[in-house]
C-alpha cells in the first residue's frame, strides 16, 4: 500500500519549520544590537567606496603622489601597519571575552596581578604573531615581487612601535567596553575599517578631499602609515619624519595614562558589581 504524499512531505515540512525557527532566531538576535549591525553595512559601504578611489590612483597624475609612483610597495606597508592596528585594537578585548566564557575572568584578576601586567601578558602572543605576519607582508613582496625598500629600518621600527602602543591604548579603551557591558566594542569593526579609509592604507588620502582629509588628521595610523612608507620608500631620515614622530607622541601621552585609568575602573566597577563570571 502506498503511503499518502501528505504524510511524506510532513518530515521535510517539520525540518523547514526548524530552519524557519532558527533563522528567525539568529535574525532577531543580530538586529537587537542596532548599532553592531548598522555598522557592518556601512563597513561593506566603505570597502566599495576604497575601491573607487583606488581606480582613482591609476586615473591620476603618477607625481603627485610620490609614494604611489609603485603602488605595491605602499600597499604592502600599508597592510603590514593595518594587521598591527588590528590586533592592537581587538587583542586584549578579544583576551577578556575568551576568559569570561571560560570561567577564568574572575580568578586572574582576584590574584595579586595589576592591570598593566594583565594588560601585557594577555596580548603578548597576538602581537608576536602580528609581527610575524607583518614581516611576511614585507618579506614576501621583497623575495617574489621584487619590491625594494630604503632608508633607516630602526627609524621604521621606531614608527612601528609607537604606533603599535598607540593603537594598544585604544584596544585598552575597547577592552574596557567588552569588561563592563560583555560583549564586544559594536564601534571595533566601523575603527579598523574606518582606519584602512581614511588612514591611507588602501589610496592617498589627498584624494579624500578638505572636508574628509581632517578626520584622516586626527587618526594616529595616519602618521604611522605616512611615517614608515615615507623611511621605506621615499629613504627619508629620521630628522624628515620627526613631525609623525612627535604626533604619535602626543597621541601616546594622552591616550595610554587615560587608557589604563579608564580599564582600572571598569575592572574595580565588574568586581564591586560580581559581574565577573557573566558572559
Amino acid at each position: 500500500m502506498l503511503t499518502p504524499v501528505p504524510q511524506l512531505l510532513t518530515p521535510a515540512l517539520s525540518f523547514l519549520r526548524r530552519i524557519r525557527a532558527f533563522v528567525v532566531r539568529d535574525f532577531q538576535l543580530a538586529t537587537s544590537y542596532r548599532v553592531e549591525f548598522g555598522m557592518r553595512a556601512l563597513s561593506v559601504l566603505l570597502v566599495v567606496t576604497t575601491f573607487y578611489f583606488v581606480s582613482k590612483i591609476f586615473a591620476s597624475d603618477s607625481g603627485r603622489f610620490p609614494q604611489w609612483r609603485a603602488p605595491l610597495p605602499a600597499w604592502l606597508i600599508g597592510l603590514a601597519v593595518l594587521n598591527y592596528f588590528t590586533v592592537g585594537f581587538s587583542s586584549l578585548a578579544n583576551a577578556i571575552r575568551s576568559e569570561q566564557t571560560q570561567g577564568t575572568l574572575e580568578s586572574v584578576l582576584m590574584t595579586p596581578i595589576n592591570v598593566p601586567s594583565f594588560i601585557v601578558t594577555s596580548s603578548i602572543w597576538d602581537f608576536i604573531n602580528a609581527t610575524f605576519i607583518s614581516f611576511l607582508y614585507l618579506f614576501f613582496g621583497w623575495l617574489f615581487f621584487d619590491v625594494t625598500y630604503q632608508g633607516n629600518f630602526l627609524t621604521a621600527i621606531l614608527l612601528l612601535l609607537l604606533t603599535t602602543f598607540v593603537l594598544a591604548s585604544l584596544g585598552i579603551l575597547s577592552a574596557s567596553f567588552a569588561m563592563v557591558f560583555k560583549r564586544g566594542d559594536p564601534f571595533g569593526i566601523f575603527i579598523g575599517i574606518g582606519s584602512a579609509f581614511f588612514s591611507g592604507v588602501i589610496f592617498p588620502t589627498e584624494l579624500l578631499g578638505s572636508g574628509f582629509q581632517k578626520v584622516s588628521n586626527i587618526l594616529p595610523t595616519t602618521y604611522g602609515v605616512d611615517g614608515i612608507r615615507r623611511v621605506l620608500i621615499q629613504g627619508q631620515t629620521l630628522a624628515e619624519v620627526r613631525e609623525p614622530l612627535l604626533i604619535l607622541c602626543l597621541f601616546l601621552i594622552v591616550l595610554l595614562p587615560f587608557s589604563l585609568w579608564v580599564f582600572s575602573r571598569a575592572v574595580r566597577r565588574a568586581k564591586r558589581e560580581g559581574s565577573l563570571i557573566q558572559y
